[in-house]
């Protein structure tokens, strides 16, 4: 939600205030150690964690000025910068090097605050510390000798790109109680960057002020439920969230009558958490909004006529029926005569908006490959030993797969007079075995999309042989990604799966899959960038070289929103699907084309041949297979040059 351009940042909905709010209550309330910014410009990033600093200081009682310490983790991040730290001790035998907790064990005297520059980009080690740490009540270390327990106090402020959270596991995401998307945000110079502290937050974030209990009546909890009740497969997590969120704005509200007691009396010892509290929580996160009071949208009564439009929405008009030309100018898709059927899964009954959940934008993202997210790839080997790469060197052997036997003899050879003198046998002892040290080869993967929609009577057999068989000779695995096959359980969605090797017998099932009706092709090139990503990332994987061979007519009519919501919008999407097919696209050429080489199938259907070729200008490719030397990229389409 973005500020109008008259509001004053200070204001209570500011942004700078919503951010001080936020800041302030996960430094007084321990259950809210998690806070993730989405959208954070990150020239504004220093800002936002210095007053982090100063505030999680003020509150353990450090002199005014000296802010917490804090931590950076990043994509470089690895098991030992976290756990464990060297130190340097003076014995009776002199100068040795011992090693002590590391920074997340904490073992300073007050909490720590951890940074978090970009959670889509952090190394795996940071997650697995991310998902350990938040939320626990007791942590254990068992590293490199050392013993420690300790209670988690850290404070972790994250920042993240609203459209990075589908790559995200949700186990993570939802350490991350306080979220807050801050696109606009502008600190101010001088030291105050987020605005003056209230005197009332200060008395309550001193540790001398004694902390007032806190109770949640019935009517604040119903108003929870009734906020976050919708959330099939969410858990608990964000209901606990909202009510901790509601109890810490109470015991701020205590603090402020504490500075300014009311006439009749001092405060009450229980501070009771009141629906207000609780709107004033979603109003926070901006899961409740002024321009969106309700939370969830109100259906309907089964039976009853649809509510006729307001005075003030005009009806639409029909649109005037079309040529064959200007559909093809306006990129319209080509539907078959059955596609009236509505297409995709029937949406479940209480089903919320994407656009209700703003503070949790992965509800939106879609399927997604995050199954093992938070395990560090393993290199995989072209065999069943990785004894295929260059010999760099000879060192003592392990086992008895690749052995050098030179080195072995002239090994054995030096014993040769105490084993059985210099005229017996030369006798080679287990001591004496020495294998290869090999450098590892690159590994190599294979992307296909598959268009099921673009066949017909096209053969594609002959076109993908050349890229099938040289992932069979590089033993490279094969990640297949196909788009609207028939009998898909969502037609309005891609589904995609890894194998080993081409032999797999589910790719020859894909190549015989019959076609079905709608064309998620952004969705299915979507997951084909996923895939690349993780692979192309993962740099303790091995370096990878990758092919990316999309065949395809270039007809997308799924718009990549669609895929990922599963309910299917209302009008036609004209070019919708096919501009969402280019972006993702051009997403995917970023990735550098060092390692990465793509290839787009033509299979040379009219109209729209123009599709295809500015398909693999977006990915940074060629075109192979068109049907003739007339359809070669830049020509003029067939229906201009025949009409």
């Amino acid at each position: 939600m973005r500020a109008t351009g008259d509001q004053d940042p200070d204001e209570p909905d500011g942004p700078l205030r919503r951010l001080l709010t936020v800041l302030v209550s996960a430094a007084l309330e321990p259950s809210l150690p998690g806070v993730l910014l989405f959208d954070l410009p990150p020239e504004h990033l220093p800002a936002v964690s210095r007053t982090f600093a100063h505030l999680l200081g003020r509150s353990c009682g450090a002199p005014p000025g000296r802010p917490a310490p804090r931590t950076v983790l990043d994509s470089a991040t690895v098991d030992e910068d976290l756990w464990i730290r060297p130190r340097v001790r003076r014995g009776p035998e002199g100068i040795g090097f011992t090693f002590g907790p590391g920074p997340l064990a904490e073992p300073d005297a007050g909490p720590r605050l951890v940074v978090v520059p970009d959670l889509a980009r952090l190394s795996v080690p940071g997650r697995r510390a991310a998902v350990q740490l938040l939320g626990s009540d007791t942590a254990a270390l068992e590293h490199s000798g050392i013993r420690h327990h300790w209670r988690p106090r850290a404070r972790w402020l994250a920042c993240c790109r609203s459209e990075d959270a589908a790559l995200l596991s949700p186990h993570l995401l939802d350490r991350f109680a306080l979220r807050l998307a801050a696109p606009d945000l502008r600190p101010r110079p001088g030291p105050d960057p987020l605005g003056p502290l209230p005197a009332a937050w200060a008395t309550a974030l001193a540790p001398q002020t004694p902390r007032p209990r806190v109770t949640l009546t019935d009517e604040a909890a119903s108003a929870v439920l009734d906020l976050l009740d919708e959330q099939e497969g969410a858990g608990n997590r964000r209901t606990l969230a909202l009510a901790r969120i509601a109890r810490t704005l109470c015991r701020l509200d205590g603090a402020a009558d504490a500075v300014d007691p009311p006439r009749d009396g001092p405060t009450a010892t229980a501070l009771p958490v009141t629906p207000a509290h609780v709107d004033r929580a979603a109003r926070l996160i901006r899961l409740r909004t002024p321009h969106r009071p309700e939370a969830r949208p109100e259906h309907a009564p089964d039976g009853e006529p649809p509510e006729p439009p307001g005075a003030g929405r005009p009806l639409p008009r029909p649109e005037p029926p079309r040529g064959a030309e200007q559909e093809a100018e306006a990129g319209v898709p080509v539907h078959g005569p059955e596609s009236a059927q509505p297409l995709g899964a029937a949406a479940a009954p209480g089903e919320p908006s994407p656009a209700v959940n703003l503070p949790y934008p992965e509800d939106a993202a879609g399927p997604g490959h995050r199954e093992a997210t938070l395990r560090v790839p393993a290199r995989r080997g072209a065999g069943a030993r990785t004894s295929r790469g260059p010999v760099t060197g000879v060192r003592r052997a392990r086992d008895l797969w690749d052995l050098a036997p030179v080195r072995t003899a002239m090994e054995a050879a030096k014993y040769r007079a105490v084993r059985g003198g210099t005229g017996g046998p030369l006798v080679i002892a287990p001591a004496d075995l020495r294998g290869y040290v090999r450098a590892p080869e690159p590994v190599r993967m294979l992307t296909v999309v598959l268009d099921h929609t673009c066949r017909g009577g096209w053969d594609w057999y002959p076109a993908l042989e050349p890229f099938l068989r040289w992932a069979y000779v590089t033993r490279a695995s094969v990640d297949v990604v196909e788009v609207g096959g028939g009998g898909e359980p969502d037609e309005l969605r891609a589904r995609a799966f890894t194998a080993r090797s081409t032999r797999d017998p589910r790719i020859a099932a894909a190549l015989a899959r019959r076609p079905g009706r709608a064309t998620p092709l952004a969705h299915g090139l979507d997951l084909a960038g996923q895939a690349l990503r993780r692979a192309l990332r993962h740099h303790s994987a091995g370096p990878v070289e990758a092919l990316l061979v999309v065949a395809t007519d270039g007809r997308g009519n799924v718009p990549l929103a669609v895929s990922r919501t599963g309910r299917p919008v209302h009008g036609p999407v004209r070019r919708t699907g096919v501009d969402d097919a280019v972006a993702v696209a051009a997403h995917i050429r970023a990735l550098g084309r060092s390692r990465l080489r793509s290839v787009v199938v033509d299979p040379g259907r009219p109209p729209y041949t123009r599709l295809p070729a500015a398909l693999a200008e977006a990915l940074g490719g060629g075109v192979v297979g068109r049907a003739d030397d007339e359809d070669a990229p830049g020509a003029p389409d067939r229906e201009a040059r025949h009409g």
